[in-house]
């Protein structure tokens, strides 16, 4: 039930592509690395608050998380360290489990803790 289409919305995955070297004005390298991402990839799912213990012991006591993205198709690029912006906020991905016909994300929101400026902007990849 969750995964059809009248319940999915669009979001977009930003996959991950490693760490980069921060440079400075005179475009020397500083020694401090950041993450980057790829190019945002526009998909569809079902992105959801998680209630209940069932997701907890499913995902594992030991891995928080704020929302559980679930997609129809079991084959999806989507890999832990990516990112997911939907609504205007950006979510890491926390964990990804598999299913015969499913895919479950786990998804936590960033805030201005965990907040990452290092993410392209637009889906031209601004």
């Amino acid at each position: 039930m969750k995964c059809l289409r009248r319940n999915m919305t669009e979001f977009e995955y930003l996959p991950y592509d490693g760490t980069e070297t921060d440079l400075n004005d005179d475009g020397e390298h500083t020694g401090e690395f950041h993450r980057s991402y790829g190019y945002p990839v526009l998909m569809m799912g079902n992105i959801s608050v998680p209630s209940g213990n069932v997701n907890q012991t499913f995902y594992g006591q030991d891995i928080r998380y704020t929302h559980t993205l679930v997609m129809d198709d079991p084959n999806t690029e989507i890999n832990e360290g990516g990112l997911i912006r939907w609504k205007g906020h950006l979510y890491d991905i926390r964990a990804v489990k598999p299913s015969i016909n499913f895919v479950s994300v786990a998804l936590r929101r960033q805030t201005g803790d965990n907040y990452d400026p290092y993410v392209p902007d637009e889906m031209d990849g601004g």
